[in-house]
């Protein structure tokens, strides 16, 4: 399990000294004494011998031998709260000499405490281990996401290289030059979480040059970004695949696609329109959990949305056209 940080430490220890000072406070607002000398020292002794050094001491001596038992690290934590406790009881004596709290006092006192922060520091350790294991689930399973679109998208790309290299030989040259920047990018990219929108769109146009050697006039595209988003981060290869479905599952000619990207509100709004058959009934209604069978583009796409914060995916088809349409909302101020 992992370990409690120096800054969490801190602030739990912050979080205890005003349980703490409030609770002198009120004790000694009811004696009458609030604002005395005596009271305001009772209470940093509190604070210090009551919390801090037993919290302190139980997970250093805890982290310096390296134990693994509960039952150890139970029995050091009650040993180190009564120790301060005894302290505080030996203080307070000296404040008040009619104080005079015996063992079994102490013992009882410090008892539940001991017991409750204890509870605290375990629960917040497997919190904190569990945060973690899901980051990493996260992690390995965007990976595999990666894996799974870029030798999807390798193989139409190669399809259209080898149709022009007998037919065209100075096309296939230039068409080889964008694969090369594509793949370069793939490589550049492949431990990256987010690029610009504007470094996006620049090796999208490679791709695209790509999509209109080997549909031509088949193809036409309208792009329209604003350029004051052209600097939000957004993640690599997130529109390519959602143009490369609608081209896909086209049923007529031209396919004609519309990717906006315009600033709105706080976030980053992405539309693709295309004039394709539209998204079936099945996957308005799931959305997010029926895409397998309309094209491992879309389907990865939208897991990853779903792995970021901040950011939605809708699919719908337009009113007029039928065709379907792709709503992306990033927030800008979370990447």
């Amino acid at each position: 399990m992992p370990e409690i940080t120096k800054k969490e430490l801190l602030i739990a220890l912050l979080g205890l000294s005003f349980i703490s000072a409030t609770i002198t406070f009120l004790d000694w607002w009811q004696r009458g004494r609030v604002g005395t000398t005596e009271a305001l020292v009772a209470g940093a002794v509190a604070i210090i011998f009551l919390f801090w050094m037993p919290i302190v001491s139980a997970l250093f001596t805890i982290k310096r031998l390296g134990t693994k038992s509960v039952f150890y690290e139970v029995f050091l934590w009650l040993i180190c709260f009564y120790i301060g406790y005894r302290i505080w009881g030996i203080a307070l004596s000296s404040l008040y000499p009619t104080v005079n709290l015996g063992w079994l006092d102490i013992l009882f006192m410090s008892l539940p405490w001991a017991i409750g922060t204890y509870i605290l520091y375990r629960a917040y350790r497997a919190y904190k281990a569990l945060q973690i294991e899901r980051l990493l689930r996260q992690h390995a399973e965007l990976n595999q996401l990666k894996h799974t679109l870029h030798p999807h998208f390798l193989f139409n790309s190669l399809n259209t290289l080898t149709a022009f290299i007998t037919s065209n030989p100075n096309k296939a040259e230039q068409l080889t030059h964008d694969l090369a920047s594509v793949l370069r990018h793939i490589l550049d990219t492949n431990n990256v979480d987010t690029i610009s929108l504007k470094q996006e769109l620049m090796i999208l146009q490679k791709w695209l040059n790509i999509e209109h050697a080997r549909l031509g006039d088949d193809l036409t595209i309208e792009i329209a970004v604003d350029e004051a988003v052209l600097d939000v981060q957004i993640p690599p290869f997130l529109l390519q695949p959602l143009l490369e479905n609608s081209i896909k599952h086209a049923t007529c000619f031209p396919v004609e696609l519309t990717l906006e990207c315009k600033a709105h509100g706080n976030a980053l709004q992405i539309l693709i329109r295309d004039n394709g058959p539209g998204f079936p009934d099945t996957v308005l209604a799931t959305q997010a959990s029926n895409l397998k069978p309309w094209g491992v583009g879309l389907s990865t796409t939208v897991q990853r949305i779903e792995f970021m914060r901040h950011a939605t995916i809708q699919l719908s088809n337009d009113p007029k056209s039928n065709g379907a349409v792709v709503n992306i909302m990033l927030e800008v101020n979370h990447g």
